[in-house]
């Protein structure tokens, strides 16, 4: 059972008990990322994720290094466009030795000049490792060519120029801005009780204080477009989609079955057609990225130079396909079943529920039970997949980008 608890300082705390597994995944996450900075703060979300386990009051960062692996757990964090999280997993006994690391780097880190100093280091080198690595550049750059106005067009992690140039003090007045309960959600899942939680989280982190009238996000209006960025590689990497839907649209779950038909898997279309059947690419892809203000579904492959214009002609036309003529009833069915399994296997791991529900919360505010979510996936039918696909692909909203020693030159006005 899925309970909430609203502590006495405003953190809201979102637990679903597993007695049935020995581990707890505690996760503290704080609904700021990329689409909260303005242009000089340019991937300072991320740098500050970095920088809290770079030290607290209580703990060098070596002793936060060390101190879950030498129990046999694990802790980690990640930033989105829209949240952050820190989280950790570990056997149910050392539940309240998770929790205390959790908040201590939470609410007390110090942020050293020489921990920063050599963080913005290792942070450029990610950014270069970003820019070597096309199948994630691609996407970012596939963003940036739908929304060029909107905070989701930005990279998370920054540029080389805004990360250079960002100051320690800076970014702690970010972290005191936007670290504070109102934006804070603890979500903790696996063999723990409520009751326990509550009482350790008012206990370690009912001190936390602070307002932030954050700016509301405005609606992601998408633009069509294309663009290709030249890396001396092999292969071209490309992103063909078009505008989504955000992730609390009522057809969201439409919109879900769309995408698992179109890419989301080996017994998909575009798998089938590209890589099954006329062996044009060895990774070939569809994903739903949905968020809170927009989102887009986009189709993504990797390829000769010389395959490109057929990869991209057979995602086109299973687009159109998909508009024109809608599913089979055997297509719908085994959508549904992938969809459904995965969230109901996923209910055996206490990883993959807290990420789920810290999600659901932190963006929306707004958390369904798995049957809930299965009730409404099965009531999908064929003919609402074929008028979402009809909604969705439209030759007016297409965005094209590519990365790779050779542009391919489309008009994209003739695709659809």
């Amino acid at each position: 059972m899925i309970r909430k608890t609203l502590l006495s300082n405003g953190i809201r705390v979102v637990t679903q008990e597993m007695p049935s597994v020995y581990s707890v995944t505690a996760g503290i996450w704080v609904n700021t990322g990329s689409v909260a900075e303005d242009e000089n703060l340019a991937g300072v979300s991320h740098f500050l994720e970095h920088m809290l386990f770079k030290g607290t009051q209580n703990r060098t960062a070596k002793e936060i290094g060390e101190i879950m692996e030498n129990v046999g757990g694990q802790m980690n964090a990640f930033t989105s466009k829209e949240h952050t999280c820190y989280y950790v997993k570990c056997l149910s006994e050392h539940f309240n030795l998770g929790m205390d690391v959790l908040a201590d780097m939470y609410l007390d880190s110090t942020f050293p000049v020489e921990e920063f100093a050599k963080e913005k280091g290792v942070i450029l080198e990610e950014i270069n490792m970003y820019e070597d690595t096309p199948d994630d550049l691609v996407h970012d750059i596939f963003a940036a060519t739908m929304w060029p106005e909107h905070p989701y067009g930005k990279s998370i992690i920054g540029t080389v120029q805004t990360v250079t140039k960002l100051q320690r003090d800076e970014m702690y007045a970010y972290y005191q801005q936007a670290y504070v309960p109102e934006h804070t959600v603890l979500v903790v899942t696996g063999n723990v009780k409520h009751d326990d939680v509550i009482k350790q989280a008012e206990n370690l982190l009912g001190a936390l204080k602070g307002k932030w009238d954050k700016p509301e996000l405005p609606l992601a209006v998408p633009q069509s477009g294309q663009k290709f960025v030249y890396k001396d590689i092999e292969q071209v990497h490309l992103c063909f989609g078009v505008p989504g839907l955000p992730g609390d649209h009522k057809d969201i779950y439409k919109m879900h079955i769309l995408n698992n038909i179109l890419g989301g898997g080996v017994s998909s279309r575009l798998f089938q057609e590209a890589r099954e059947a006329r062996g044009l690419t060895y990774s070939i892809y569809s994903f739903n990225g949905a968020m809170s203000a927009g989102g887009a579904l986009v189709a993504y492959a990797s390829t000769s130079p010389q395959k490109v214009e057929e990869v991209v002609k057979v995602m086109s036309e299973q687009m159109a396909l998909l508009a024109a003529k809608g599913v089979t009833e055997a297509e719908l069915r085994r959508a549904q079943s992938q969809i459904k399994g995965a969230l109901l296997m996923g209910l055996e791991n206490s990883s993959n529920v807290m990420s789920r529900l810290g999600k659901g919360e932190t963006n929306y505010r707004k958390i369904l039970s798995v049957d809930e979510l299965v009730e409404l996936i099965m009531a999908v039918n064929t003919e609402d997949v074929q008028n979402m696909a009809k909604q969705l692909f439209q030759k007016d909203k297409l965005v094209f980008t590519q990365v790779g020693a050779k542009e391919y030159d489309v008009d994209i006005n003739s695709l659809l």
